[in-house]
């Protein structure tokens, strides 16, 4: 009896999270707003975007020059454990600019955010449960990898 309950259990929880997967994603046609949405549907929180602010205060310097190029439209919501939780719609190439910064030794690593289809998001912390992937660049590729759990 308690192999089925743990079985059935255990299979609850994937179930939970192939549901939370199969959530649609958000439509970047419907801006921050409907990032955040998104979010708030599938995840809690995110419900008081704030938009306006200053790209490079928020991204700092250096990512906001790789970055800002690409970004249509941002915006930031509270979401725990993140203070001020980034959202960006993005426009194409953000990937070619990041390697491009990397070969020329402006930037180090990978870019510290998680992309959707044509949004992204700067968390990394629980991102994982919502299909989301992080960018690994060399100065020769980048790749979308899915997000590991931790």
């Amino acid at each position: 009896m308690r192999v089925l309950l743990a079985l059935f259990v255990a299979g609850s929880v994937a179930l939970a999270v192939v549901i939370a997967r199969a959530e649609p994603a958000p439509d970047p046609a419907r801006g921050v707003d409907g990032i955040a949405a998104w979010l708030n549907q599938v995840a809690g929180d995110c419900t008081d975007v704030r938009k306006g602010e200053d790209f490079a205060a928020f991204a700092g310097p250096v990512r906001a020059k790789v970055y800002g190029p690409f970004v249509a439209e941002w915006g930031t919501c509270a979401k725990p454990p993140y203070e001020q939780l980034g959202l960006l719609v993005l426009r194409p190439g953000l990937e070619e600019a990041w390697r491009g910064a990397l070969a020329r030794g402006e930037v180090r690593g990978d870019p510290d955010l998680v992309f959707g289809d044509g949004f992204a998001i700067t968390g990394s912390t629980g991102m994982e449960h919502l299909g989301l992937k992080r960018l690994e660049c060399t100065p020769a590729a980048c790749a979308l990898v899915q997000i590991k759990h931790h």
